[in-house]
């Protein structure tokens, strides 16, 4: 049985991935950079979260918010969830944190359970809302789906909220 067109890009996609993963593990951040816009422009998910990552922070290209929501949107639509966290966080950056927030509430509702900590950072910082800000921290607290330092954060967080009230 033959693969199709189709399959046979997915799985050139999938391998070219790797191969800038790799590069991207020993600090070669431009050859990694190019082989993940390639697995990108061929619809790797990840490649596309990849490439809005490295324009985010200025990896192996220049800096670029622009290309780097335009890749992020191109992974979210896909069904990617922490490309929404990393669309809340570029607003976040660019001073915009009611869009930030919009679209941490769309990473939560994907899975990422990360983008929690995010939200309750918000209620701290820009509605100064402590008692809803709880909520989110525990939130981030119960879930075996967070990184360890979101985990972190959030303990340290809720200590501090809970010293001030």
């Amino acid at each position: 049985m033959k693969a199709s067109k189709y399959q046979k890009d997915r799985n050139s996609a999938s391998s070219i991935f790797v191969r800038a993963d790799r590069l991207w593990n020993q600090g070669k951040l431009e050859l990694a950079f190019s082989l993940f816009m390639e697995a990108a422009t061929a619809g790797d998910v990840g490649a596309e979260q990849n490439v809005g990552y490295f324009y985010d922070l200025g990896l192996g290209v220049g800096r670029n918010r622009k290309k780097a929501l335009h890749w992020y949107t191109r992974a979210y639509r896909k069904g990617d969830a922490s490309s929404a966290k990393n669309i809340g966080t570029v607003w976040r950056d660019l001073g915009n944190p009611r869009r930030a927030l919009s679209w941490f509430r769309r990473a939560v509702k994907m899975g990422d359970d990360d983008a929690n900590l995010e939200i309750a950072k918000y209620y701290l910082q820009h509605s100064r809302n402590p008692t809803k800000a709880i909520q989110f921290l525990e939130n981030v607290r119960r879930s075996s789906e967070v990184s360890e330092s979101s985990l972190e954060e959030a303990e340290q967080l809720l200590k501090e909220v809970q010293r001030t009230e």
